[in-house]
């Protein structure tokens, strides 16, 4: 049975109260069983609460889960979705640690579209849509204590974690790079901690996007021209210390370095 309007309106409340108060939360779930239609309805909820301008305010989509390993470790068939906000777009500003529960970055590729891209969407469609790609890296945050996350029903609940993003200088016409070999390396403080390529992302980022298309469909949505796509998480989280230093570093696309304070 589905939530009622007052079930998710409660649902998001906790969950923005953790985001207010950077007390983290237990998993929604423990308490509150719903399916993952119920999830989204919560996120957007909740996503109205934070963001300054509600969903006029979106820059962009990000997808998580786009690995087979994550989605088998979480139960469910699919990448999960969020929005970004305008106001979680950090401008050469270091990572503000004490305003976070408990941060971890990834790197991802960004697509920024230059027209609409109507669903049916195919991969080729989202290439021949994009103006540029270029490098992101995504600042991963939970609600929930410990990052302990039971189910895709709270993690799409809670922002598909989101928690800032950091976009590259560099933007690269797609036909100049092989998105599927594009290689990231990510370092802290001058030691490699994390590596990857792009078709660790559903075997190619812009599959990861069509499917992301074709999938806000379901919702009313759709990919718009202007936005920015993260198309999913190339390397495995890492968590963020205050005073380290990361190094983001893509095989074409350039590089991002960032600070943690």
């Amino acid at each position: 049975m589905a939530l009622t309007d007052e079930e998710v309106e409660g649902l998001a409340d906790r969950l923005y109260e953790a985001y207010e108060s950077k007390e983290p939360i237990p998993p929604l779930t423990e308490e509150t069983e719903f399916d993952t239609e119920d999830a989204y309805r919560v996120q957007i909820e909740l996503f109205d609460r934070i963001s300054e301008g509600g969903r006029e305010d979106v820059v962009g989509h990000k997808l998580g889960l786009v690995s087979e390993a994550k989605q088998e470790q979480l139960g469910i068939p699919e990448p999960i979705f969020g929005y970004v906000a305008h106001e979680t777009v950090l401008q050469n500003e270091p990572i503000p640690t004490e305003e976070m529960i408990a941060p971890r970055i990834e790197a991802e590729i960004g697509f920024v579209l230059e027209e609409d891209v109507p669903a049916p969407v195919t991969p080729t469609d989202v290439l021949t849509s994009t103006k540029s790609v270029v490098p992101v890296v995504e600042i991963l945050e939970s609600r929930f204590q410990g990052w302990s996350i039971p189910s895709a029903q709270d993690v799409i609940a809670d922002l598909t974690s989101a928690g800032g993003v950091v976009v590259g200088e560099s933007h690269r016409d797609v036909t100049d790079v092989d998105l599927k070999m594009e290689s990231v390396v990510v370092s802290v403080n001058g030691e490699v901690e994390a590596a990857g390529v792009g078709a660790d992302i559903m075997g190619h980022p812009a599959r990861a996007v069509s499917w992301l298309g074709n999938r806000l469909e379901d919702v009313d949505d759709g990919l718009r021209q202007g936005e920015l796509i993260l198309s999913g998480g190339i390397t495995a989280a890492i968590d963020v210390e205050p005073g380290d230093v990361y190094t983001v570093e893509f095989g074409n696309l350039g590089s991002v370095e960032l600070r943690a304070e």
